[in-house]
């Protein structure tokens, strides 16, 4: 029989800066529901927000959470503790026993029976049967996630009218149904929670942080892309690329431009191409397995020297995977994934500003030099929301670089497309320009597009178009630099490593070692000076990645002296790397003294 909600003695309330939530249940209980609400709630409050989903690839059943973490200070994951779960099934509980605070809150629902014992520990548990309240009283289990909002509420000593106002603004333009529905479960977990809660265990400060906005990777990647004058994408459905598709469908066509989904990779990257080459500023989205599909199209690309960006959204591999998890194991695809050779540029953002700021960039780099650009991204980064200033739209210029126009072409005695010239850079025409045309083929080819096989003619191409990489540094994303000068211990990072780096970091100088930090955001070519300047007076050296084999350590090493120093952090579970991960890493490293080259956690 369920048990009713009972209030644990001793309740006081505690003022706090900061607050990590996790709502946990099963595929279809309404968990990201319940983030997203409280999500409105502290941005209301002025608080930063950081929020991660951990979802399996059904639409319904497996286990499914997600995590919301709220602070008035800056924060760029969603930290190592769990304070408040709200747990629709044992399950819920026992996956994340190890990541509660010790201290923390839990409200279970009790509809199959109370929690057990051995969970319980020296938490304060509340147990409701909120599944059989919703059924009883609205014929839906679903509405047990409302319910549980209200209790949630209360415990976080939310006003009621806040609760209501939020309810409102989510489920208002669903209907009058829907909205009276949750309403009317809104008020009963109000009343319940009435009856057996009389103190509230946390109350938040409010921030001053109220002009920020809520965003993904995802997001902002494909609002860089629209502001940065991109007008054509396509794409295929894959995990976590398409929300970038989803995001695009209904706004790119209100400015002149076009969003296809293609029947398969193969035709995405085709039609890009020939979108490209007809003048667009071209932009496709995919994951691991899309990209193996995307290799050749891509080489082409390079061959053929047509400008396109292609957004790789990094997740558990090989194969399928874990299409819902997060991983960056796709860095030797990206960076060494050809047959033969063609110039690339690969950038990484490591925050949901940067990639918008870096997808419009991208464009830029694509039509400048004349190739395919990657950004790289991994799944936390793709589909994590986190607080940011409203990007600067005004910030964003559009170079096109050495595109033609018909007057331009008049003043040519011959054009070629493929002219030879010293920055490896020729320029460039679109169809139906009067005196452009020109013969555009995966082959080798000659000034004009002519296919050759001339032995001189391949070496002069092969100079010219490989030359553009080492040219396109001046104009690539440097890396961030954080932390004292004077520390000789250093970490370096890409993608969703970021935030918990940043966190790390602090953890690490209240243990007494200072850490410095390099934000790396050019993957390809890697900036050597800038590793080196960084590197200098480093006595060691931890490079953080979630891939097993260490592949962004191989790289660096590749252009590194002094390699000995540099001891790689990897972790391949499928989750992102929690702050004190990095921190109890390092620590273990340096107190031992050794000559360790990886430290893999969990194995």
């Amino acid at each position: 029989m369920a048990t009713q909600l009972e209030q644990a003695p001793n309740i006081k309330t505690e003022l706090r800066n900061q607050i990590s939530i996790m709502i946990g249940g099963q595929g279809g209980d309404g968990t990201l529901t319940v983030v997203n609400l409280l999500g409105r709630i502290f941005r209301d409050y002025g608080l930063n927000v950081y929020d991660a989903r951990n979802v399996l690839s059904r639409i319904r059943g497996g286990h499914a959470d997600g995590v919301i973490r709220a602070s008035c200070d800056e924060i760029y994951s969603t930290g190592d503790e769990i304070d408040t779960l709200v747990a629709f099934d044992e399950e819920a509980v026992t996956l994340v026993l190890n990541d509660l605070a010790p201290d923390a809150t839990i409200i279970f629902d009790s509809s199959k029976g109370p929690l057990a014992q051995g969970l319980h520990r020296a938490f304060t548990v509340y147990e409701a049967p909120l599944g059989n309240m919703a059924a009883s009283a609205l014929r839906r289990n679903i509405f047990k996630n409302t319910i549980a909002f209200a209790i949630l509420g209360r415990i976080l000593g939310f006003e009621d009218e806040v609760l209501v106002q939020v309810l409102k603004a989510r489920y208002a333009r669903r209907g009058q149904e829907a909205l009276e529905s949750n309403l009317k479960a809104l008020n009963i977990g109000l009343d319940y929670a009435t009856k057996s809660i009389h103190s509230s265990p946390y109350k938040l400060k409010r921030g001053t942080n109220s002009g920020k906005i809520l965003s993904t990777g995802n997001e902002a990647t494909a609002f860089g892309f629209l502001v940065g004058g991109g007008r054509f994408f396509v794409g295929y459905p894959i995990t976590p690329a398409t929300d970038i598709m989803e995001w695009l469908a209904p706004r790119l066509p209100k400015f002149g431009g076009v969003v296809k989904q293609a029947e398969d990779e193969l035709a995405v990257i085709n039609m890009g191409i020939g979108a490209a080459y007809a003048g667009a500023r071209v932009m496709v989205a995919t994951s691991g397995p899309g990209q193996s599909l995307m290799t050749e199209g891509v080489g082409h690309a390079g061959e053929s020297e047509v400008p396109i960006v292609v957004v790789e959204c990094q997740r558990v591999g090989p194969s399928t995977g874990e299409p819902t998890r997060n991983e960056q194991s796709d860095i030797n695809h990206i960076v060494y994934g050809s047959h033969g050779e063609f110039p690339r540029l690969v950038v990484a953002p490591g925050t949901a500003s940067e990639c918008f700021k870096m997808s419009a960039d991208a464009l830029n780099l694509a039509e400048k030099y004349q190739l395919p650009v990657f950004i790289l991204l991994d799944q936390a980064l793709c589909q994590n929301s986190e607080s940011v200033q409203p990007f600067d739209i005004k910030a964003v210029t559009i170079d096109r670089g050495k595109l033609l126009s018909e007057e331009s072409i008049s003043k040519i005695p011959l054009y070629k497309r493929y002219q030879y010239s010293e920055d490896g850079i020729s320029p460039r025409s679109i169809p139906s320009l009067e005196g452009g045309q020109s013969q555009v083929t995966g082959n080798e080819h000659n000034e004009f597009g002519l296919v050759s096989v001339d032995k001189s003619n391949r070496l002069r191409m092969m100079s010219k178009r490989m030359k553009k990489v080492e040219l396109a540094k001046s104009d690539l994303p440097r890396g961030n630099n954080f932390g004292p000068r004077d520390a000789k211990i250093g970490v370096i990072g890409i993608g969703s490593t970021y935030g918990p780096i940043i966190e790390s970091m602090a953890q690490l100088q209240e243990r007494g070692t200072k850490v410095r930090f390099h934000q790396l955001r050019t993957v390809f070519p890697l900036l050597e000076d800038d590793l080196k300047e960084f590197m200098q007076g480093l006595e060691g050296i931890f490079v953080v990645e979630n891939n097993y084999q260490g592949q962004l350590a191989r790289m660096i090493k590749s252009v590194t002296a002094d390699n000995e120093r540099i001891v790689n952090i990897t972790k391949f579970d499928g989750t992102s790397f929690k702050p004190i991960e990095i921190t109890n890493a390092i620590s273990s490293v340096l107190s031992k003294s050794s000559d360790a080259a990886s430290f893999k956690l969990g194995v």
